[in-house]
């Protein structure tokens, strides 16, 4: 009994090995008929091609004349970039910022983007296109926020020389963010207070030097009965004039965004790209000319087969 069983184990175990086999040499079956097909496609395509040549090149030769056309009826624009850093603020501010001024320029609102960058009319109709992108953005982990990176403005204007004019534009649109102007105005109240507090001391300690330096009746060194250092007090009051000078520094550097590099003078155009408008031309009117010499080639054989 058990050698009969056996024997059947072992039967079906080979008839589900030979079924494996099968299914295996359909599949690779199946994919050479499907290559052999594509093959047989390919060929009858060349073959057409050779002998509708005449009637494509004239489709070709047509979509580089009209891509030709389109090429010269379309407007040169130029393409420079500028570089700017921000103070201790976020650049998801600034992203949200400039990513509504780039949709209201492709959205061709020539108005909104005149009234938003305080610029003409027909400046803004220049405009062709507005990109941006942070410098550091894959420097910085995913779950951490970028502050303070300096980030790249693209622009693209039909007129090479409204890049002197859109530069502060754009400077200035994003210093003039009510968020960032309030943030610079407080600062700049809390500087100037220290700068105006410096220089009274200052002041006070210069006529306290006078006084030290040149009394008038007895002295003897003291003021309100402490002895008095005129080192000390020279070095106290370099010592404020120097934060006086810090403060002045940064009251001067107070801005929110720095131009660290502006846009480039470009002379010869970015675009059209010629080789570009023909090769897109040509190949979708070989396209085209394929497929008419496609249904050329089925017209053909019905009536041979009529």
């Amino acid at each position: 009994m058990n050698t009969k069983k056996e024997e059947r184990s072992d039967v079906d175990s080979y008839r589900g090995a030979s079924n494996d086999e099968i299914d295996v040499s359909a599949v690779f079956n199946s994919i050479g008929r499907g290559f052999e097909a594509l093959g047989k496609r390919l060929a009858y395509l060349f073959d057409l091609l050779i002998r509708r040549i005449l009637l494509i090149s004239i489709f070709i030769l047509i979509g580089l004349a009209l891509a030709l056309g389109v090429y010269f009826v379309t407007d040169p624009y130029y393409t420079s970039s500028m570089t700017l850093v921000l103070a201790d603020i976020r650049n998801d501010f600034v992203e949200d910022q400039l990513n509504n001024l780039s949709i209201v320029v492709r959205e061709d609102n020539f108005e909104a983007v005149s009234n938003t960058l305080d610029i003409s009319i027909d400046a803004a109709k220049k405009i062709k296109e507005m990109k941006f992108s942070n410098l550091d953005a894959e420097r910085v982990d995913e779950d951490s926020v970028l502050i303070g990176s300096p980030f790249k403005i693209e622009l693209s204007l039909y007129d090479n020389r409204l890049f002197d004019t859109m530069e502060p534009a754009l400077a200035n649109f994003l210093e003039n963010n009510r968020y960032f102007s309030k943030q610079k105005r407080i600062r700049q109240r809390e500087v100037e207070s220290l700068i105006s507090k410096l220089k009274n001391e200052i002041g006070s300690i210069d006529s306290l030097k006078a006084t030290v330096s040149s009394p008038r009746g007895p002295v003897n060194g003291f003021v309100y009965g402490q002895p008095v250092d005129p080192t000390n007090l020279y070095r106290e009051s370099t010592r404020m004039y120097e934060q006086q000078v810090d403060l002045e520094s940064e009251l001067d550097q107070l801005d929110n965004i720095q131009i660290v590099n502006g846009f480039a003078p470009r002379l010869h155009p970015t675009g059209p790209n010629l080789l570009k408008f023909l090769a897109i031309g040509g190949f979708i009117a070989f396209i085209i000319g394929l497929i008419v010499a496609l249904n050329l080639e089925k017209k053909k054989r019905r009536k041979l087969d009529l």
